[in-house]
């Protein structure tokens, strides 16, 4: 890790705390209620970038990435938004190569949408925690293979994800930024068309999945 993170169990979801980089208030665990200071159209755009934050991680760790689309949240307005995980966006890939790869794809999504929130000037710690519970589901799924991960807990810590996640964004960030523009305005790209636009490889398809 490049620093200690201080992690914070303010929030509860079914019983238990789930933690975020900075104290917040809790205001249940819908992601929603803590975005309301954003725009449909800056709510859409983190979803792009979340999603392609995923896609460009695993294409960078030469994964094969299948598609990535996102719902825009006016399509979701009527859709009663009551537990953490909707299911706004989706990247889908295959063939990942490691566990440091898996862990950078799987935080990729979170951290490259609190670097958006940064550089816009936009950055709060509520935001900043509406990000961290709009990942629940790719936390769960990374901590479902990795047990020994906790919070706060020297080299095991989960910032050990989210500095992976960082170094690769870091590093394609113009191409994170590039793609997620186009991904908001047609809402789904296939594998092969974020490769192009980030003018990386798509690497070798290995599972059963067909378009």
């Amino acid at each position: 890790m490049t620093a200690q993170t201080a992690w914070h169990g303010d929030i509860t979801v079914n019983g238990q705390p789930y933690y975020t980089r900075h104290p917040v208030p809790d205001y249940g665990p819908n992601s929603d209620a803590y975005l309301d200071g954003l725009t449909h159209q800056q709510r859409d755009h983190l979803r792009a970038i979340h999603e392609t934050a995923h896609a460009i991680s695993a294409l960078a760790t030469g994964a094969h990435v299948h598609y990535a689309q996102i719902t825009t949240t006016s399509l979701l307005a009527n859709t009663p938004l009551t537990a953490v995980g909707t299911r706004t966006g989706a990247a889908y890939i295959c063939n990942t190569r490691d566990g440091q790869s898996v862990a950078a794809y799987l935080g990729a999504g979170e951290r490259a949408e609190d670097r958006w929130l940064r550089q816009t000037n936009l950055w709060t710690p509520l935001l900043a925690a509406g990000i961290e519970l709009g990942a629940y589901s790719d936390r769960q799924t990374l901590l479902a293979a990795n047990p020994h991960i906790r919070f706060g807990i020297d080299r095991n810590d989960y910032a050990v994800v989210h500095d992976l996640a960082d170094q690769i964004i870091a590093t394609h960030w113009d191409a994170i930024t590039k793609v997620a523009g186009v991904l908001k305005a047609r809402l789904h790209l296939t594998g092969d068309e974020i490769a192009d636009l980030a003018g990386l490889t798509n690497g070798t398809h290995t599972c059963d999945y067909t378009a």
